[in-house]
Protein backbone atom coordinates (compact mmCIF):
# COMPACT_ATOMS: atom_id res chain seq x y z
CA UNK A 1 0.00 0.00 0.00
CA UNK A 2 1.24 3.59 -0.66
CA UNK A 3 1.45 6.18 1.72
CA UNK A 4 1.97 9.10 -0.15
CA UNK A 5 0.05 8.50 -3.44
CA UNK A 6 -0.65 12.27 -3.42
CA UNK A 7 2.66 14.01 -2.75
CA UNK A 8 3.87 11.89 -5.93
CA UNK A 9 1.05 12.80 -7.84
CA UNK A 10 1.51 16.62 -7.09
CA UNK A 11 4.72 16.46 -7.88
CA UNK A 12 4.65 15.06 -11.28
CA UNK A 13 2.04 17.62 -11.76
CA UNK A 14 4.25 20.63 -11.07
CA UNK A 15 6.44 19.13 -13.57
CA UNK A 16 6.20 19.84 -17.51
CA UNK A 17 5.47 17.14 -19.91
CA UNK A 18 8.76 17.43 -21.32
CA UNK A 19 10.51 17.05 -18.09
CA UNK A 20 8.52 13.37 -17.44
CA UNK A 21 11.42 10.69 -18.49
CA UNK A 22 14.07 12.47 -19.76
CA UNK A 23 16.56 12.97 -16.73
CA UNK A 24 19.46 10.75 -17.03
CA UNK A 25 18.99 6.83 -16.29
CA UNK A 26 19.91 6.64 -13.04
CA UNK A 27 23.42 4.64 -11.81
CA UNK A 28 21.70 1.64 -10.95
CA UNK A 29 20.25 1.39 -14.47
CA UNK A 30 23.45 1.77 -16.34
CA UNK A 31 24.61 -1.21 -13.95
CA UNK A 32 21.78 -3.79 -14.37
CA UNK A 33 22.10 -2.56 -18.04
CA UNK A 34 25.39 -3.81 -18.19
CA UNK A 35 24.64 -7.37 -16.68
CA UNK A 36 22.04 -7.97 -18.86
CA UNK A 37 22.14 -10.25 -21.77
CA UNK A 38 20.00 -10.22 -25.08
CA UNK A 39 17.98 -13.44 -24.20
CA UNK A 40 17.03 -10.94 -21.09
CA UNK A 41 14.83 -9.04 -23.18
CA UNK A 42 11.47 -8.47 -21.67
CA UNK A 43 11.30 -6.13 -18.03
CA UNK A 44 9.18 -4.85 -15.62
CA UNK A 45 9.68 -2.13 -13.82
CA UNK A 46 8.06 -1.66 -10.67
CA UNK A 47 6.96 1.84 -9.42
CA UNK A 48 8.55 3.75 -12.54
CA UNK A 49 8.25 7.20 -11.37
CA UNK A 50 9.28 9.36 -13.96
CA UNK A 51 10.08 6.73 -16.50
CA UNK A 52 13.89 7.88 -16.53
CA UNK A 53 14.98 3.89 -16.01
CA UNK A 54 11.91 2.51 -17.72
CA UNK A 55 12.71 5.17 -21.26
CA UNK A 56 16.59 3.64 -20.85
CA UNK A 57 16.15 0.21 -21.10
CA UNK A 58 13.29 0.74 -23.96
CA UNK A 59 16.13 2.20 -25.75
CA UNK A 60 18.58 -0.35 -25.17
CA UNK A 61 16.61 -3.06 -26.63
CA UNK A 62 13.96 -4.24 -23.76
CA UNK A 63 10.45 -4.66 -24.35
CA UNK A 64 9.36 -3.06 -20.81
CA UNK A 65 6.30 -2.35 -19.01
CA UNK A 66 6.39 0.33 -16.74
CA UNK A 67 4.26 0.43 -13.68
CA UNK A 68 3.08 3.35 -11.18
CA UNK A 69 0.34 4.53 -9.22
CA UNK A 70 0.55 8.32 -11.05
CA UNK A 71 -1.90 8.47 -14.39
CA UNK A 72 -0.04 11.90 -14.97
CA UNK A 73 3.02 9.98 -16.07
CA UNK A 74 2.29 6.91 -17.50
CA UNK A 75 0.02 8.70 -19.76
CA UNK A 76 3.15 10.02 -21.17
CA UNK A 77 4.87 7.45 -21.11
CA UNK A 78 2.68 5.65 -23.26
CA UNK A 79 3.55 7.87 -26.12
CA UNK A 80 7.56 7.61 -25.91
CA UNK A 81 8.41 4.66 -27.69
CA UNK A 82 7.02 1.15 -29.15
CA UNK A 83 9.16 -0.81 -26.49
CA UNK A 84 7.57 1.13 -23.92
CA UNK A 85 4.12 0.64 -22.29
CA UNK A 86 3.05 1.87 -19.13
CA UNK A 87 0.40 1.13 -16.85
CA UNK A 88 -1.18 2.82 -13.76
CA UNK A 89 -1.36 0.48 -10.74
CA UNK A 90 -0.22 0.13 -7.17
CA UNK A 91 2.88 -2.44 -8.11
CA UNK A 92 2.49 -4.06 -4.09
CA UNK A 93 -1.24 -5.93 -5.40
CA UNK A 94 -0.49 -6.88 -8.92
CA UNK A 95 -2.06 -9.89 -10.24
CA UNK A 96 -0.46 -12.75 -12.54
CA UNK A 97 -3.18 -11.40 -15.40
CA UNK A 98 -0.52 -8.43 -16.75
CA UNK A 99 -0.12 -10.64 -20.13
CA UNK A 100 3.52 -10.26 -19.97
CA UNK A 101 6.31 -12.54 -19.15
CA UNK A 102 8.94 -10.71 -17.67
CA UNK A 103 13.12 -11.96 -17.81
CA UNK A 104 13.52 -9.00 -15.27
CA UNK A 105 11.51 -7.27 -12.63
CA UNK A 106 13.11 -4.27 -11.86
CA UNK A 107 12.86 -2.14 -8.83
CA UNK A 108 14.77 1.04 -7.70
CA UNK A 109 13.69 2.92 -4.99
CA UNK A 110 10.68 1.59 -4.49
CA UNK A 111 10.58 -1.26 -2.10
CA UNK A 112 11.27 1.60 1.14
CA UNK A 113 8.25 3.58 -0.70
CA UNK A 114 5.71 0.63 0.79
CA UNK A 115 4.95 -1.01 4.33
CA UNK A 116 6.40 -4.58 5.09
CA UNK A 117 3.01 -6.38 4.04
CA UNK A 118 3.11 -4.39 0.78
CA UNK A 119 7.22 -5.69 0.32
CA UNK A 120 5.95 -9.21 1.20
CA UNK A 121 3.32 -9.17 -1.68
CA UNK A 122 5.58 -7.52 -4.20
CA UNK A 123 8.20 -10.37 -3.55
CA UNK A 124 5.69 -13.56 -3.40
CA UNK A 125 4.08 -12.09 -6.74
CA UNK A 126 7.29 -11.54 -8.18
CA UNK A 127 8.94 -14.97 -7.07
CA UNK A 128 5.50 -16.36 -9.45
CA UNK A 129 5.37 -13.97 -12.56
CA UNK A 130 9.41 -13.86 -13.03
CA UNK A 131 10.09 -16.56 -15.55
CA UNK A 132 12.59 -19.45 -14.54
CA UNK A 133 16.30 -18.17 -14.49
CA UNK A 134 14.71 -14.41 -14.38
CA UNK A 135 16.22 -11.79 -12.85
CA UNK A 136 14.80 -9.48 -10.15
CA UNK A 137 16.79 -6.68 -9.40
CA UNK A 138 16.70 -4.13 -6.31
CA UNK A 139 18.25 -1.16 -5.09
CA UNK A 140 16.70 0.39 -1.72
CA UNK A 141 17.30 2.65 1.22
CA UNK A 142 19.09 0.82 4.30
CA UNK A 143 18.54 1.16 7.91
CA UNK A 144 21.96 2.37 7.62
CA UNK A 145 20.91 5.44 5.17
CA UNK A 146 22.05 9.24 6.93
CA UNK A 147 18.05 9.42 6.40
CA UNK A 148 16.58 7.05 9.02
CA UNK A 149 15.80 8.41 12.08
CA UNK A 150 15.09 11.88 10.62
CA UNK A 151 11.68 13.15 10.77
CA UNK A 152 8.25 11.68 12.59
CA UNK A 153 8.89 8.43 13.08
CA UNK A 154 5.91 6.15 12.03
CA UNK A 155 6.63 2.42 12.89
CA UNK A 156 9.86 0.13 12.73
CA UNK A 157 12.30 1.81 9.85
CA UNK A 158 9.53 4.31 9.28
CA UNK A 159 10.27 8.00 9.13
CA UNK A 160 8.03 10.72 7.23
CA UNK A 161 9.73 13.94 6.02
CA UNK A 162 7.99 15.43 3.07
CA UNK A 163 7.04 11.92 2.35
CA UNK A 164 7.28 8.39 3.19
CA UNK A 165 10.40 6.09 3.49
CA UNK A 166 10.33 2.89 5.40
CA UNK A 167 14.03 2.27 5.35
CA UNK A 168 14.71 -1.93 4.86
CA UNK A 169 16.79 -4.37 6.64
CA UNK A 170 19.45 -5.81 4.14
CA UNK A 171 19.64 -9.62 5.75
CA UNK A 172 15.80 -9.75 5.91
CA UNK A 173 15.09 -8.58 2.21
CA UNK A 174 17.84 -11.94 1.16
CA UNK A 175 16.47 -13.48 3.67
CA UNK A 176 12.99 -13.21 1.87
CA UNK A 177 14.07 -13.34 -1.44
CA UNK A 178 15.98 -16.76 -0.14
CA UNK A 179 13.03 -18.36 1.41
CA UNK A 180 11.05 -17.67 -2.00
CA UNK A 181 13.91 -19.73 -4.54
CA UNK A 182 15.64 -17.21 -5.28
CA UNK A 183 19.29 -17.13 -5.59
CA UNK A 184 21.34 -13.87 -4.79
CA UNK A 185 24.06 -13.21 -7.99
CA UNK A 186 25.18 -10.30 -6.33
CA UNK A 187 24.66 -8.46 -2.86
CA UNK A 188 26.29 -4.91 -1.52
CA UNK A 189 24.88 -2.56 0.80
CA UNK A 190 26.92 0.74 1.06
CA UNK A 191 26.84 4.51 0.30
CA UNK A 192 28.73 6.30 -3.19
CA UNK A 193 26.25 4.09 -5.10
CA UNK A 194 23.28 6.60 -5.88
CA UNK A 195 24.40 10.00 -5.22
CA UNK A 196 22.29 13.18 -6.09
CA UNK A 197 23.47 16.11 -5.47
CA UNK A 198 23.80 16.86 -1.39
CA UNK A 199 22.37 13.27 -1.17
CA UNK A 200 24.77 10.24 -0.65
CA UNK A 201 22.26 7.41 0.56
CA UNK A 202 23.21 3.89 2.35
CA UNK A 203 21.63 1.33 -0.48
CA UNK A 204 21.79 -2.48 -0.97
CA UNK A 205 21.48 -3.68 -4.29
CA UNK A 206 20.41 -6.93 -5.34
CA UNK A 207 20.61 -9.24 -8.00
CA UNK A 208 18.84 -12.73 -7.35
CA UNK A 209 17.87 -15.40 -9.72
CA UNK A 210 14.98 -17.38 -9.61
CA UNK A 211 15.61 -21.17 -9.69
Amino acid sequence: MFHDKEYWENYYNRKTKIDIGFDNPSSFAIFINKQLSNNESKLIELGCGNGRDSIFFSENGKKVLAIDQCKNTTNILNKINTNLTALDADFTRLTSDLDFEPDIIYSRFTLHSINEDGEDRTIKWVAETLKSNGLFCIEARTILDPLCGKGKSEGRNVWYTDHYRRFVVAKEIKDKLTSKGFIIEYFIEDNNLSIYKDDNPVVLRIIARKQ
